[in-house]
């Protein structure tokens, strides 16, 4: 009788490639959207009741005979590099190709010769961390699908060049989500290397799922930035079978509890780059800047539950190892400036997509920083923002793919009075914008606590500095975009078309995440999050640290109110719109708001938000940080090989 942690276990692994299969099958519409919904429901049962029975006991689970499954999962990496290698083939594309070549190459010589014979270890682990991921994947990354159901019938409706393969597109979408729970599942270094190829090849086919010059150029850009983190990846296996131990360091429990750190910062050094590459920090942001040009579910799998998720989260499962190095203060520093200078860039975007890319990139900047420094502050305050993050990010892509279809337009400037216009979708965006940054929410919770872990770190003075100035460009742009929601221009109404169903489940569900999420943080800190510091390393042990104070219960009351009056004043206040004539100094003013201009024109009225582009736009700021994020990198893998500890 298999216990039935491994039962969940094996859905959660085994399922989304089922249905996977079966969606790249069928057509019919109706077919697809029976076996999307049974699939999410059944996903989320399993991955809500394996993060239970985690979050009541570690799970750790050992199979036996499990050398057909390394074999299988091989063979998915031959069959990922040798897709990415025809692609590259086929569209002339050298850099990815001569990447693909030598990642195949690496990979048959570890497969080959790089083991010397089978280590018995742990099969499967569940922390606290990776229930953390789970959840998110199993809920967050199932909603966006369901969510895509009624979205992908609108992009074709608007995108009329582009052919409808939506069976390619829901069978990669529900791959991704099994490859990104065996990534966070498996303890085995070689397999979760398996699932990390498989996100960096179905993120290529769905960043080009539209085969326009642009798409498939992004597309592209994005495979050989991430093939360099997968090379990374496996030279980092390769140095750890070099270390002559008889633990076995493939095994990640194993690994994490090696006491001899000085040994591991080649290895370390080689993950910290995979894990920034995956991430899309400096100078690899733009493979993520690009992916925008996907439809909306893909840009918010990708940004908010799996993609960029499977790179912070190998580097929080490793900050307790990058704690004791100069590799992980240099990890620190490019994630820290990644998030000063990407804050700067998203003041200058009026795409929301791309405001939220940028948004997105500097808050895993600021995930990894923490996770750079490694110490128990700084990982409670890393998990934190992984959530916020989530939840807040996907809730706000999905409202911007729906708003783009309902008003043509995905520019900040045309969401003036999106609460007459569109009161559900902006009423969802203003919670998420909230979670994003208000005081005292969510993501601004869990900055409070990098702050806290800033102050006690090598070189802390220079990481609150760029904290406080990378806060402040977020309240710049995350401002300007509510104060356009809440705006009522004289604007012509939104036209009558009703959100799907599919559509509006997903909204509504994550809207009330975000609000369960920034009520609930005491008892994600008490439940979650010190549980597992209290195991993964012996001088991480904070003890049952407590967080239900009096000035705790105080300040969610005060949330609690503060949200509710925000969305609730906002939804009742938009149901029908006042226009007030402009005051203009004294200038001659129409019945339909119009100023009298010169030559005796009349002109209408505009208000616009300040993007500072000489200051802050791409063309000012990306190619100096690429410089600097490079050299900081160079600088962490010569400090890897040099071996430098801090204080040992």
């Amino acid at each position: 009788m298999y216990p039935p942690e491994l039962i969940a276990i094996l859905i959660l692994l085994l399922v989304p490639v089922s249905a996977a299969v079966l969606l790249a099958v069928f057509k019919p519409d109706l077919v697809r959207n029976i076996l999307a919904g049974i699939t999410s429901v059944i996903i989320i049962g399993a991955s809500v009741f394996l993060a239970w029975k985690a979050l009541l006991a570690p799970v750790s689970l050992t199979l036996e005979h499990t050398e057909w499954i390394g074999m299988l999962l091989f063979i998915a990496e031959i069959g990922v590099a040798l897709v990415i290698l025809g692609l590259s083939i086929k569209y002339r594309k050298i850099l990815p190709l001569l990447l693909s070549v030598v990642q195949l190459i690496l990979i048959l010589i570890l497969e080959l010769f790089g083991i010397a014979g089978p280590h018995a270890m742990t099969t499967f682990t569940v922390t606290g961390l990776s229930a953390v991921m789970v959840l998110i994947i199993g809920i967050i990354g199932t909603l966006i699908c369901v969510y895509a159901l009624g979205y992908m019938k609108d992009y074709h409706d608007h995108q009329i060049g582009v052919p409808v393969r939506k069976r390619y597109f829901f069978a990669l979408m529900f791959l991704f989500l099994s490859a990104m729970f065996g990534l966070v599942l498996f303890n085995n270094l070689m397999w979760i290397l398996c699932a990390w190829e498989v996100t960096t090849l179905c993120s290529f086919l769905l960043i080009g799922y539209s085969r326009t010059p642009e798409a498939v150029k992004n597309a592209f850009r994005a495979v050989w930035m991430n093939l360099i983190g997968g090379i990374c990846f496996t030279l980092a296996i390769f140095f750890l079978l070099r270390i002559n131990t008889p633990v076995n360091l493939l095994s990640v429990t194993d690994l994490l509890a090696f006491p001899n750190v000085s040994a591991l910062t080649i290895p370390l050094a080689f993950i910290a780059v995979a894990g920034l590459t995956k991430a899309a920090q400096m100078p690899f942001s733009t493979w993520l800047t690009g992916a925008m040009v996907a439809p909306t579910p893909v840009s918010a799998l990708l940004h908010s539950s799996t993609m960029v998720k499977a790179g912070v989260y190998l580097l929080v499962l490793f900050a307790p190892l990058f704690s004791q190095t100069w590799v992980g203060i240099f990890l620190a520093l490019i994630g820290a400036f990644t998030f000063l200078a990407t804050s700067a860039l998203a003041i200058s975007q009026s795409n929301a997509k791309k405001v939220l890319a940028y948004s997105t990139i500097a808050n895993l900047g600021l995930i990894t920083a923490c996770a750079g420094i490694g110490t128990a502050e700084a990982i409670e305050a890393a998990i934190l923002l992984i959530i916020f993050h989530a939840v807040a990010k996907a809730l706000l892509f999905l409202c911007v793919g729906a708003v783009e279809h309902k008003i043509g337009s995905r520019d900040i400037e045309d969401m003036d009075g999106l609460l007459v216009r569109l009161p559900l979708l902006a009423t969802m965006m203003v919670i998420g914008i909230s979670g994003m940054y208000l005081a005292p929410f969510g993501m601004l919770i869990s900055k409070w606590a990098a702050l806290e872990a800033f102050l006690t770190a090598p070189l802390g003075c220079v990481f609150i500095a760029i904290l406080a100035f990378g806060s402040a460009f977020t309240i710049f742009f995350w401002t300007k975009w509510l104060g356009k929601l809440f705006m009522r221009m004289n604007r012509p109404p939104a036209e009558k078309i009703a959100l799907h169903i599919s559509e509006k489940l997903s909204v509504i569900v994550m809207g009330v995440l975000v609000i369960v999420c920034c009520l609930g943080f005491p008892a994600i800190i008490t439940g979650v999050i010190i549980p597992y510091l209290n195991g993964i390393r012996p001088y991480f042990y904070l003890g049952n640290k407590g967080f239900f104070y009096f000035d705790t219960l105080v300040m969610l009351g005060l949330m609690a109110f503060i949200l509710l009056f925000l969305v609730i004043g906002a939804f009742l206040g938009s149901r029908e719109g006042r226009t007030i004539a402009p005051y203009l100094g004294g200038r001659a003013v129409d019945s339909e708001g119009r100023f009298l201009g010169s030559l005796g024109v009349y002109k209408e009225a505009k208000t616009s938000n300040y993007y500072l582009e000489e200051y802050c736009g791409e063309k000012a700021l990306l190619k100096p940080s690429w410089v600097i994020s490079g050299v900081l990198i160079i600088v962490m893998l010569v400090l890897g090989f040099m071996g430098v500890m801090i204080w040992i």
